[in-house]
């Protein structure tokens, strides 16, 4: 971006920073609180009979139904991961919670949480009303892509004991995520730091939703993954590096209009001409990930991590449910 060589060499922004006025603050103010709600949490209806499997014994019948269902270690999981306690803390926080509400309803000690939360089967939930509309007219949408990392656990015997090796520095996770422009989460997934922005992508590509444009940094791109998305039909709004060349191969011809065009155009037509720059949305979202919940995995099994991912996803779309934002530019 020009602004950013200018501010490395010492000067200043050719134009001030826009700023941006909330027309909806009322409504606004009125969704920011209700994360706080913990009621709107909940499911609607009988809790124990969701949350608690009464199966009554069968005599001759070998094996034992889970005691607990899947709504509620999610739910637990949840505020595990709204919270930020510890597992006992958790516990605790539960019990105390169901008797002043006065439900009978059993809480899974922290050892039993753990294993709960690596062996959840947990799905991104979508809950925006306009999303659902907009799905139920088969409209397609355009897909935001990137990545950041994630801390977990500390640098300490824990993790010599089950890597083999010392760890110099704090150990780290990769999470990919997938947005639309209304900022609603639709895929996201935990990797090691060994797999590449290329690879990830592969990971979030939402597969029930259609999908019409791709937007991700230079870092995803690739000849045979952009030429894949637009045979498919889906737009790949993605810049290719500033030394590709044109192949004028059958198998390029999207990789071939695009490095044509900037060459002759320029790389910021191409970004103004396909909507680059809605991919600030996805690095907006990541910056609201890292502010409102945390920029720490507070699990460290894979597996947890994992599901934690689809938690947070959870927590932010239920949050777009609530209410957004509408705002425009001052000046």
């Amino acid at each position: 971006m020009p602004y950013k060589a200018r501010f490395k060499e010492g000067e200043d922004r050719k134009r001030r920073k826009p700023g941006y006025r909330v027309t909806n603050w009322r409504e606004y103010n009125g969704s920011l609180k209700k994360r706080g709600k913990i009621s709107l949490y909940f499911p609607g209806g009988d809790l124990r009979s969701q949350f608690i499997t009464a199966s009554p014994y069968v005599r001759g019948v070998s094996g034992r139904l889970p005691l607990y269902t899947r709504p509620y270690v999610e739910l637990i999981y949840t505020f595990y991961r709204l919270l930020g306690w510890g597992m006992r803390q958790i516990s605790g926080y539960r019990e105390d919670y169901w008797a002043s509400q006065g439900l009978d309803i059993p809480v899974p000690s922290f050892g039993h949480l753990c294993d709960l939360f690596a062996a959840l089967d947990v799905k991104v939930t979508q809950r925006c009303e306009r999303l659902a509309r907009r799905l139920a007219r088969g409209e397609d949408t355009s897909v935001i892509i990137d990545s950041t990392g994630m801390s977990f656990g500390r640098a300490s015997e824990w993790y010599e004991q089950k890597y083999g090796k010392k760890a110099a520095k704090t150990p780290w996770r990769k999470m990919h995520l997938s947005i639309d422009t209304d900022m609603n989460v639709h895929a996201i997934a935990v990797t090691g730091t060994d797999v590449s922005d290329s690879e990830g992508m592969d990971h979030v590509l939402p597969a029930d939703t259609p999908v019409d444009r791709v937007i991700a940094d230079g870092a995803y791109y690739s000849i045979e993954r952009t030429e894949a998305l637009s045979r498919s039909g889906v737009l790949p709004v993605i810049p290719p590096p500033s030394h590709a060349v044109v192949h004028g191969e059958e198998q390029t011809q999207w990789h071939d209009k695009v490095v044509g065009y900037i060459r002759e155009k320029g790389i910021y037509a191409f970004h103004k001409k396909y909507g680059y720059g809605q991919r600030s949305l996805v690095e907006a979202q990541i910056s609201r990930i890292k502010r409102c919940i945390g920029s720490t995995l507070l699990t460290r099994k894979i597996g947890s991590q994992e599901s934690e991912s689809v938690i947070i996803a959870n927590i932010l779309d239920l949050w777009n449910s609530f209410g957004r934002p509408v705002s425009f530019k001052n000046g």
